[in-house]
């Protein structure tokens, strides 16, 4: 498709685009809240009507800019609400196939953390296990601070939405997740921002309640959920919808031209111990020498990025665990907790301890 603005900023391949249905998702929703949509494309090299082939992809920098707009004339009648209503499982492709016939919602759940990016590649998801919870956090890949709430308002309600809609409800219930009230018992989701006017228009639709005013973007599941089945579970199509996914994933980042961004997306989805920088040249396909270089011309390391990776970590589990520093170090695959204890302090200027017993959050690491 067609680009606006300057090349240098707008030459985005593989994760940099965006399935253009939700665009046109986007657009019809604005329209049915009672607005023209016409100001939405202005200026833009694609219609309404691009938007309706299959296939059909957008930049990421015009999606941005197309959001903005849409925000603009309906974010005050909860538009990021609205929405998510509209993003049905089938809009979503091979991923919402791959969650649909996943044999649990653990499944489902890593097939969309794990290739979000392939669909909304401004969002990645991290999974912790924090006691007898899931935490889910939603990190932002780009500097969009008019558009940070919106976004991370409308993924969290489409999450939401879209797990009460495919757990099978019949399995739910008997391991104790029956809707009460019409809420989904011991989910919720946190965001950073105040809450808004139009929360309370939505309120009573939504399948969990939304916490407002907390620290970070944080969806918080019971553990025994993973173990619920999906309502259309077939683990043989399910891991051929992966595969797929997996096949795309694999092509946007070869072909994407941040490879700091793509080295960090692909390690926030593994567990520690985290690869050497020589099996991570491997996964890309490139040797140890290229991958480097790659990154020094992006003016980092792998080894900044996997601290970055680990220090997130770390944080989650002290803020949100009650598990001892010890056994922290050693699930982010750290032998010697002193060494541990040395990196911690060298990336917040605190020890895991005095940081745990309080004090002002560091700032999460967005990018390297």
């Amino acid at each position: 498709m067609a680009t606006t603005g300057s090349d240098n900023e707008r030459q985005m391949l593989g994760i940099f685009l965006v399935p253009g249905v939700y665009l046109r998702v986007m657009g019809e929703t604005v329209r049915r809240l009672g607005h023209d949509d016409r100001p939405l494309y202005q200026g833009l090299a694609f219609g309404a009507e691009d938007l309706k082939a299959d296939d059909s992809r957008v930049f990421v920098t015009d999606a941005m800019i197309m959001a903005q707009r849409a925000r603009a004339i309906a974010g005050a009648q909860g538009l990021s609400f609205a929405l998510a209503r509209e993003l049905r499982l089938t809009i979503h492709g091979t991923l919402g196939f791959a969650a649909l016939t996943s044999p649990t919602f653990e499944g489902a759940l890593d097939s969309v953390r794990r290739y979000l990016r392939l669909r909304a590649p401004f969002l990645t998801m991290n999974r912790t296990l924090a006691g007898d919870q899931v935490l889910v956090q939603l990190c932002t890949e780009f500097e969009v601070p008019d558009l940070y709430d919106f976004l991370a308002e409308t993924v969290s309600a489409t999450l939401i939405l879209l797990t009460e809609q495919l757990l099978d409800r019949d399995d739910a219930r008997a391991r104790g997740f029956a809707l009460e009230d019409g809420k989904l018992p011991g989910v919720s989701v946190h965001l950073s921002a105040p809450e808004p006017p139009y929360y309370r228009d939505f309120a009573d639709q939504l399948p969990v309640r939304f916490r407002y005013g907390q620290s970070e973007e944080i969806l918080m599941f019971p553990r025994p959920l993973l173990a619920v089945r999906m309502r259309l579970a077939d683990a043989e199509a399910s891991a051929m919808a992966r595969e797929q996914c997996e096949f795309e994933l694999q092509k946007a980042l070869r072909e994407q031209g941040d490879t700091a961004l793509a080295v960090r997306n692909v390690l926030r989805t593994m567990p520690a111990p985290l690869p050497s920088l020589e099996a991570m040249a491997v996964r890309f396909c490139v040797s140890s020498r290229t991958l480097k270089r790659r990154l020094a011309e992006r003016e980092t390391s792998y080894r900044e990025i996997v601290e970055a990776v680990l220090k997130d970590r770390a944080i989650q589990l002290l803020r949100y665990t009650n598990q001892s520093v010890s056994e922290i170090a050693y699930e982010l695959g750290y032998a010697d907790l002193s060494n541990f204890s040395r990196a911690f302090r060298k990336w917040t200027g605190k020890s895991a301890s005095e940081f745990r017993e309080g004090g002002p959050d560091p700032a999460p690491e967005l990018g390297p």
